[in-house]
């Protein structure tokens, strides 16, 4: 019994601890299984700070795209696209695509980037002299709305269909009494006595409250001048078109845009309202763009498909008496920049509503390119240059 005691108790203090072999094989162990741990922790913290990166970076470059879609700028002046923005650096002059760059340093939770924006001008203006003298790009027309807009297009059409309806009334009176010598005029050589009036009017549309019906009409008559009316024609002969009629709710209603055909010296816009004056009450100020289609000043090279414009070409424009004459506040043409070339006031100061520039020249429209856009590309890079492209979005603008 006493020996068996022992021998418990040596067991006891016989007992010994982990071997050198087994803690190097234990520390080995450990290493292999938390090294990888450790490692995707790592991975986890570097992918964390890029997806923050790239999650600012995205923020930023939306930020500054839809900072440039509703900050005026010109698309032909380098000084003055971006003038709402003066911190950013503007590139001293377009490339061959007419694109600027401009660049800006921003910072965003810690994180510094290099922003550089593109605005690249789907049709670009060209001040310098060419076959079509563009110096008139002061002032380009926005997006029509026919909700809120009319707008009434001619390109000489009913200017050709009313020479020949002239043509066959003094062709029929010639036939019935031939004179003495010589032949019937042609329709080109009537139509260079033909005086244009362009009638905008309005008038209360009665299956629609609140809307009116706005037309355009053409109408067309003969100017003997000092001579005599050709056989068939006289004073009361008149040829007229209805080009446009449109019903718009009068509290809508913001541009009227007319593009025409000029065709001498006389020609004449009228604008009347039979609308028990709905316009004159409700409508709020209106803006009247007059764009003159496929002519140039007189004395300039003509290109093929345009006119020549009378010399001393003015344009008359008559509201006296209609709801137009107080609503029209502004009025945008393409005639000129200066005083030889432009609209007549017919008595009721209609020429100065339109609108001019410090030096006194008509701010005009640029017809060449109605809604004109611009594209706009946004691309993101890391400050240092370490990472390039990180964001880059893409979007468009029209030119205010």
């Amino acid at each position: 019994m006493k020996e068996r005691r022992c021998r418990a108790t040596g067991y006891w203090r016989d007992q010994r601890g982990f071997t050198l072999v087994e803690l190097i094989l234990t520390i080995a162990i450990l290493a292999i299984v938390t090294i990888p741990i450790l490692s995707y922790f790592t991975d986890a913290a570097k992918h964390n700070a890029r997806s923050r990166q790239k999650q600012n970076a995205s923020v930023l470059a939306q930020d500054v795209l839809e900072e440039f879609k509703n900050t005026p700028y010109s698309l032909d002046d380098p000084d003055l696209v971006c003038s709402a923005q003066p911190d950013w650096t503007v590139a001293a002059s377009p490339d061959a695509n007419g694109t600027y760059t401009l660049t800006q340093d921003k910072s965003v939770d810690k994180n510094s980037f290099k922003v550089t924006a593109q605005i690249q001008p789907l049709s670009k203006v060209v001040p310098a002299a060419t076959a079509i003298p563009k110096n008139y790009e002061k002032y380009v027309i926005g997006t029509m709305d026919s909700s809120k807009d009319v707008m009434s297009s001619e390109h000489g059409q009913t200017l050709t269909s009313a020479s020949y309806a002239f043509a066959n009334k003094h062709s029929a009176a010639y036939a019935a009494a031939p004179a003495a010598s010589g032949s019937p005029m042609s329709a080109d050589e009537l139509k260079k006595n033909l005086d244009c009036s362009i009638i905008i009017s309005a008038k209360e549309d009665s299956a629609k409250p609140g809307n009116d019906i706005i037309s355009v009409k053409y109408k067309y008559t003969y100017n003997k001048g000092a001579g005599s009316y050709p056989a068939g024609i006289d004073a009361s002969t008149v040829y007229e078109d209805v080009v446009e009629s449109a019903s718009i709710n009068v509290n809508k209603l913001e541009n009227i845009y007319l593009f025409y055909q000029p065709v001498n010296e006389r020609d004449q816009i009228i604008l009347e309202t039979n609308d028990a004056n709905a316009i004159q009450l409700n409508a709020n100020d209106l803006n009247l763009f007059v764009i003159a289609q496929n002519s140039v000043k007189h004395g300039e090279s003509v290109p093929a498909g345009y006119t020549e414009r009378p010399q001393g070409y003015k344009l008359s424009i008559n509201s006296l008496g209609s709801g137009f004459a107080t609503k029209v506040q502004k009025l945008y043409l393409n005639l000129s920049a200066n005083n030889t070339d432009e609209l007549n006031a017919n008595g009721d100061q209609v020429a100065g509503k339109a609108q001019k520039d410090p030096s006194g020249n008509y701010t005009l429209v640029h017809s060449e390119s109605i809604n004109r856009m611009a594209d706009i590309t946004v691309t993101v890079d890391s400050q240092d240059g370490s990472k390039t492209g990180i964001v880059q979005v893409n979007g468009s603008k029209v030119q205010n």
